[in-house]
């Protein structure tokens, strides 16, 4: 595991105080310039380089916290500069994928799930069934149970009926909801869920799978 709790959280207080200095400057390219400078320094490459590798070349190339920071400075870029629609959602796509590959690190996906619910609810049209799975890994991690069972159900309803892969997911899914039917009471409640839900939508998901 490579993040505790306390670097996630200094991280995210710089990068809103990142965001705040960048909104304050008047011109782009003052702006730009501190965004490059912090790409350069948290990153070791340059944020021209960052947005025209893929998502996948970053997530290769990119240690996990690396990669963490360079999920959030595309997020900022994409959200403090004026930009195409597409361009933006680019930034924002590649902004969740590596922020979802992440999903194994507890702490951070603990006080990151917010941020990736608000990717996936902007990106979900465009989200593959793995993107969907991931972030279901994540939110499973961070025992936001609720968005980890819609993220599991729209992966799952992305997929051809019948085929096989579809069936290992379904399985992979059902296990996700019932391991996470069994955590703390406190746990439960903060994500909103309880046992019975859960372990219901282990059931739905896999009666979906036979229909």
């Amino acid at each position: 595991m490579f993040f505790q709790k306390d670097y996630v959280l200094r991280m995210i207080e710089m990068m809103g105080d990142l965001m705040r200095r960048i909104k304050e400057l008047m011109d782009d390219l003052s702006r730009l310039k501190l965004l490059e400078d912090a790409c350069h320094r948290h990153c070791g490459i340059s944020l021209d380089t960052a947005e025209h590798l893929t998502s996948g070349s970053l997530i290769d190339l990119l240690p996990p916290m690396p990669r963490l920071m360079m999920s959030e400075i595309l997020f900022v870029r994409a959200n403090t500069f004026s930009l195409a629609m597409e361009e933006r959602e680019e930034l924002l796509y590649k902004s969740l994928r590596l922020m979802a590959s992440l999903w194994s690190e507890g702490p951070l996906c603990e006080l990151r799930a917010s941020r990736l619910v608000e990717l996936k609810e902007t990106l979900l049209a465009r989200l593959s069934t793995e993107d969907l799975m991931d972030c279901a890994r994540f939110f499973c991690e961070g025992e936001a149970y609720g968005h980890m069972e819609d993220a599991l159900f729209q992966a799952v309803e992305g997929m051809d009926a019948g085929s096989d892969r579809r069936s290992a997911l379904i399985t992979q899914g059902a296990e996700m909801l019932r391991k996470a039917s069994a955590a703390t009471p406190e746990a439960l409640a903060f994500s909103g869920c309880t046992r019975q839900e859960l372990l219901a939508s282990a059931l739905e998901l896999e009666a979906a799978g036979q229909g």
